[in-house]
């Protein structure tokens, strides 16, 4: 008899109190968040591989046909590495281990058997995080991890729970449904997406569990929509207004824009609340029609409030909204003093304060609005769904715009944000020229520094550098921080030069951008922590260092830091990777500065929860397995759930229940995402 799967993890043998702590961490309390709790991706070890084929940082397994004695040494920086030569009939590599001089034992004296690892072909054949293995271990999977918890009691503990309740999971689509879009059982998808037989198994799994994912957020999305029909909300009058607003623009519109005004205008003068999403590329000018908005807002006397992801992201909209607002304008952040914070709030809760912008502080405790009509985020992935959905409840059904400058395929937007309007922004406002886009190999590392340091002296403009990492890391060979290319490039280049990355303080931060954005420094290396939002005009060059560590959606978004005024701006893809998939993708950036081409080649590389950030919209870990697959999957998941909400009731009862229960506490927040 299956157990109850909702028992607490501690009913699994070997996990005590403690160990349960560490689980907790991860969002893991019962058997059935283990069973809902999916692998973050594969090793795929059914097949051994041949050495002179393996790609760099391609996971293998190999057949060992020779072995050297291992070796262990001591670093400069007293980290102990054990190194053995491996070898087959196509060539040799080094197996490396860091800091764990135990492995000696575990090194087999004579050939046979396997080796699994991940390959390094930075400085020659190295294979790192490796095991041996008398046979091949199979497609293993690989689960998120918080600190004292390894690979392996993660699996051992789902083991333990799909061994005690996996038999009591009930199927939740009728048996016409599986039928005729070809899905296997709800049991055999499960077992196999923690466990595949092989790669193709596990093809099956993924999709069924993709599908139900997307038919089960199609449900809630719908159900989601029919609620806010029926909730009445502010009309605005918009008559007018537009030709009000135009003259105090500095310069004309887009086509793109006017027509998303219009739909703003239509939207704000029905009596149901909006609930639009701008999707735009990088510098497409989507800060406009916030403005129009609040603009609209603002001649109908009601307050509106925009709210941005950092302080130097909020500075900016609000020298914007003392253009339009005046001293009706004001802005709210954590680095005010009392004195500036309790002018603020007075205005804002009497309505004197018409226009609002800040960071997180405008949803705490304390922060009361006379008469909110307009909410917008800013770069709305960056605010978790709670964030975004306290704000909204500052005022009485207030018109919400959500601004986002991931472009996001529409297929994939319509499933995801099924309960909102979209519109989408394409084109660059007049004067924009797109950044000169070149692939860099290490071995120019030293000539494209100087020609950046003569492009800075020459053009007097300045310079972002981008590292995937603040600190250096033994195992990433070749992979240079942000902290050691600061001191080499201080050395090397006569420029004035900062750091910035995510550990500084926020004062720290703020103040030393500003000194960018004064000219005060030529260049700044810094991490992705420049991704989002900043301005600076004469900002022109970027170069992103280990460019092959980025997915193509974000190195797009940095890339969309330069080029923010008239003068011609450049993105120096700098990459040591040898390896011909990573290679082809860098390649394709430097072919097209269109945000929603390279959105659908991120999507057909890596899959959509790496393009979107699983957590940003309100999708249990279990969602991960939807948003992983492709879209015709997904696309036939809303097609089965419209007719299934269509449908008799008996049909689509197990479904539509689960739907409800598996989004009930967060329902509101999922309108607001």
């Amino acid at each position: 008899m299956a157990s109850d799967p909702t028992q607490p993890l501690t009913t699994i043998k070997g996990i005590g109190p403690g160990r349960a702590e560490l689980f907790a961490r991860l969002g893991l309390f019962s058997l059935n968040d283990l069973l809902e709790f999916l692998p973050r991706s594969y090793l795929d070890y059914s097949r051994p591989k041949k050495i002179a084929d393996i790609e760099d940082g391609e996971a293998a397994a190999v057949r060992i046909g020779f072995i050297g004695p291992a070796k262990l040494f001591r670093s400069k920086t007293k980290v102990t590495v054990t190194t053995v030569s491996i070898g087959d009939e196509t060539g040799n590599m080094t197996a490396s281990w860091f800091n764990q001089p135990y492995i000696m034992k575990a090194v087999p004296k004579e050939p046979g058997g396997y080796i699994v690892g991940t390959m390094d072909r930075r400085s020659g054949a190295r294979f790192l995080r490796a095991s041996f293995m008398k046979e091949l271990p199979g497609v293993v999977p690989v689960y998120p991890l918080v600190k004292g918890l390894n690979q392996a009691s993660v699996r051992k503990a789902v083991k333990a729970a799909l061994d005690a309740c996996l038999d009591g999971v009930e199927e939740t689509l009728p048996k016409r449904i599986i039928t005729e879009y070809g899905l296997i059982p709800l049991r055999e998808a499960i077992s196999e997406v923690h466990f595949p037989k092989d790669p193709e198994t596990l093809k099956k799994a993924r999709r069924r569990l993709a599908f139900e994912d997307a038919a089960v957020l199609t449900i809630v999305l719908e159900k989601l929509r029919s609620v806010k029909k029926s909730t009445s909300g502010i009309s605005f009058n918009t008559v007018g207004i537009l030709g009000e607003f135009l003259p105090l623009l500095p310069f004309e519109p887009t086509d793109a824009q006017y027509g998303v005004m219009n739909e703003i205008a239509l939207d704000m003068a029905s009596d149901q609340p909006m609930s639009r999403l701008i999707q735009g590329d990088v510098g497409s000018g989507k800060t406009v029609l916030a403005l129009y908005a609040m603009y609209v807002a603002a001649k109908n006397g009601y307050q509106s409030v925009l709210m941005a992801p950092t302080e130097i992201l909020a500075e900016q909209h609000f020298k914007q909204l003392r253009h339009f607002f005046g001293e009706r304008a004001a802005i709210l952040t954590g680095h005010m003093t009392a004195k500036e914070r309790r002018e603020a709030l007075a205005g804002i809760a009497d309505g004197s304060t018409i226009a609002v912008c800040g960071t997180h502080a405008l949803i705490e405790n304390g922060v009361e609005f006379s008469n909110l009509g307009v909410v917008i985020t800013d770069e709305q992935h960056r605010f978790g769904v709670r964030q975004r959905a306290a704000i909204g409840k500052k005022g009485e059904a207030p018109d919400t715009l959500i601004m986002s400058a991931t472009p996001i395929p529409r297929t994939l937007s319509l499933i995801l944000y099924g309960d909102l309007d979209i519109s989408t922004v394409r084109g660059m406002p007049p004067g924009r020229k797109p950044a000169v886009t070149k692939l860099v190999p290490e071995r120019k590392r030293a000539d494209m520094y100087r020609y950046i340091e003569e492009l800075i002296a020459d053009e007097r403009i300045q310079a972002y550098v981008v590292c995937p990492m603040i600190e250096e890391n033994e195992e990433l060979e070749g992979v240079r921080s942000a902290e050691s290319l600061y001191e080499e490039l201080r050395g090397n280049l006569s420029l004035r030069i900062g750091l910035l990355h995510g550990r500084m303080k926020n004062g720290e931060k703020d103040e030393l951008m500003e000194r960018f954005r004064k000219g005060e420094l030529d260049m700044l290396v810094s991490t992705t922590v420049i991704e989002v939002g900043v301005d600076v005009p004469n900002a022109c060059i970027m170069v992103i260092e280990s460019a092959e560590r980025f997915g193509l959606a974000q190195l797009h978004q940095l890339r969309g830091r330069v080029g923010r005024g008239d003068k011609q701006s450049y993105c120096f893809l700098l990459t040591g990777s040898g390896s011909k998939t990573a290679l082809e993708r860098l390649r394709f950036l430097t072919e097209t500065s269109d945000g929603f081409r390279i959105a659908e080649k991120d999507l057909e590389l890596r899959g959509p929860g790496e393009l979107i950030g699983m957590r940003q919209h309100g999708i249990s870990e279990f969602g991960a397995a939807a948003l992983a697959m492709d879209i015709e999957t997904l696309r036939l998941a809303k097609e089965c759930a419209a007719s299934l909400l269509s449908g008799p009731e008996d049909e689509s009862a197990k479904i539509i229940e689960k739907a409800m229960r598996k989004y009930a506490r967060s329902l509101e927040n999922v309108a607001i995402n």
